[in-house]
């Protein structure tokens, strides 16, 4: 998850992000901005795209709520984040759907806190995998989705029920799935983790769902090389995390 931190005060964001990397187990990555103008750009050339934005209110030059307009014309989804001296401009941050709003000095808690929502809302959003075939939207819970494969420039959804075709490169299958629960396993191939039985040497075996079969049987995916301790790594990690 990438988040954009920007604020004339240097401290201030390294204080945000000392925070959340201390206190939290997920992965982000940070880039830092002290003016409104380097981010837009950076926007505006498509050189990134963040999940999450600190804004402080107070910015120079192009304060934080006329930033913050500026990224809702690139970014309907992500979330922004003010920081405040005082509360005297918080009405005006719901014209741009903020997510929260904090006060200098932030309290570590409530910083946490609002981390701790965000992730609840990607999870939620990530719940559901959506696509179009044929000018027809299917709409899946990525919990019934077994396994993809991409064959061409057509994409196989084998889910508990059926088998479902699209046209998503495999770049976009992976940005709409939960990346907690969805690993790569070949360049072609995609799994989710809930329906792995065993890892072997070259490859994967998954559960099978078919009409008429008594009992569990296993599918056999292929792995690759490239794929291979990538995959042992997130699966132990799955594991444990399941059984916390």
């Amino acid at each position: 998850m990438k988040i954009a931190l920007c604020d004339n005060n240097q401290r201030d964001m390294g204080n945000i992000e000392r925070t959340i990397q201390l206190h939290t187990s997920q992965q982000y990555e940070f880039d830092f901005f002290t003016n409104g103008e380097k981010l837009i750009r950076q926007l505006a050339e498509k050189e990134a795209t963040y999940n999450i934005y600190f804004i402080s209110i107070e910015l120079t030059e192009m304060d934080g709520v006329a930033l913050a307009k500026q990224i809702r014309a690139f970014d309907l989804e992500a979330l922004i984040i003010f920081v405040a001296e005082d509360i005297q401009r918080m009405p005006e941050v719901f014209k741009v759907q903020a997510f929260d709003y904090l006060l200098k000095p932030i309290d570590q808690n409530s910083l946490l806190e609002t981390i701790d929502r965000a992730n609840n809302y990607f999870n939620a959003i990530h719940a559901y995998f959506e696509f179009s075939f044929n000018r027809k939207l299917v709409v899946l819970s990525m919990s019934e989705i077994v396994y993809i494969v991409k064959s061409g420039r057509v994409a196989y959804i084998h889910t508990t029920e059926k088998v479902y075709k699209t046209y998503l490169t495999m770049v976009e299958i992976i940005d709409k799935l939960n990346k907690d629960t969805f690993a790569r396993i070949h360049g072609s191939y995609l799994v989710n983790l809930n329906y792995i039985i065993e890892i072997a040497k070259n490859e994967v075996f998954v559960k099978q769902f078919e009409e008429d079969i008594q009992q569990e049987k296993s599918l056999s995916l292929p792995m690759s090389r490239t794929f291979k301790e990538e995959l042992k790594d997130k699966y132990v990690h799955f594991l444990k995390t399941r059984k916390s």
